[in-house]
């Protein structure tokens, strides 16, 4: 995986997965510790798809 000045550049396809897989997440009956983590990773893409759309500009 690349890096850029702001830290990994996500793959766009990666992201949509990652995504798709969260989403399917709250369907499921989980433990809430892997809940709060997959709301930790949902956070991080959040964060990257914004520094990349802030470096796009």
């Amino acid at each position: 995986m690349a890096n850029s000045d702001c830290g990994p550049v996500v793959d766009p396809e990666l992201d949509k997965a990652l995504s798709e897989l969260l989403a399917q997440t709250a369907k499921e009956p989980i433990s809430p510790r892997l809940r709060e983590l997959a709301q930790q990773l949902e956070a991080a893409l959040a964060q990257a798809r914004e520094r990349r759309g802030r470096d796009a500009s």
